[in-house]
């Protein structure tokens, strides 16, 4: 059985968590089809409402086995992103199971578990100027994780003047490329937003499983 997944993201770059969603399938030996549809080329793109969303991937034809949700948790807070998605599904695809994704803050935080890959893909593995990045359990009280993945990039990059612009220009790219490359079995397992991903996904993989049977 292929279970077929529908990944509802809240940026282009969050595109990078579909290889996370597949490892974790993988893990368990189970054939997964990802699709990541773009709803923001849509003529009329639904937005950051997950029941617009859900609504666009149904009229486009989709089926699905089982839906996955990124949604930041910004200012509004774990739970209360939680329940939105939880009354999205309910609406929209109430028979299909769905995973909520839900970062602390933002997605960034868990892209600032590593420097050394903020240094290889801001251009610079061998700099050395400080990033100013937190320790570990500091990381999910950071206020706005995403404007400091910026400076850390433009820090390690080590250039100045056209060139650092040039490296700002290109945040979303390095953004998507850290998320790729993040480690699973690295510092990020051990944030609390990272194993809710894990075992939510796995638990949503089962009840995929258990609903095709």
């Amino acid at each position: 059985m292929t279970i077929r997944i529908v990944f509802l993201r809240e940026g282009t770059s969050d595109s990078g968590i579909v290889p996370h969603i597949e490892a974790i399938a993988a893990n368990h030996d189970l054939d997964v089809s990802v699709t990541d549809p773009e709803l923001d080329r849509l003529p009329k793109p639904p937005g950051l409402a997950v029941a617009a969303k859900l609504r666009a991937v149904l009229e486009m034809g989709g089926v699905y086995d089982l839906i996955v949700v990124h949604r930041d948790a910004d200012n509004q807070g774990v739970d209360a992103r939680v329940d939105e998605i939880a009354a999205a599904v309910a609406v929209v695809t109430a028979d299909v199971p769905h995973v909520p994704v839900v970062p602390v803050r933002m997605t960034e935080a868990w892209l600032l578990t590593s420097e050394d890959e903020v240094r290889r893909v801001a251009g610079n593995p061998t700099g050395r100027m400080p990033l100013g990045l937190p320790n570990l359990g500091a990381l999910e009280r950071i206020a706005d994780p995403k404007e400091l993945l910026r400076d850390a990039l433009a820090t390690a990059s080590g250039v100045s003047g056209r060139r650092l612009d040039q490296v700002r220009k290109r945040f979303s790219q390095h953004r998507r490329q850290l998320l790729e490359r993040l480690d699973r079995d690295g510092p990020v397992a051990r944030l609390p937003s990272w194993q809710h991903f894990v075992t939510g996904v796995e638990a949503g993989l089962k009840a995929a499983c258990d609903a095709g049977r």
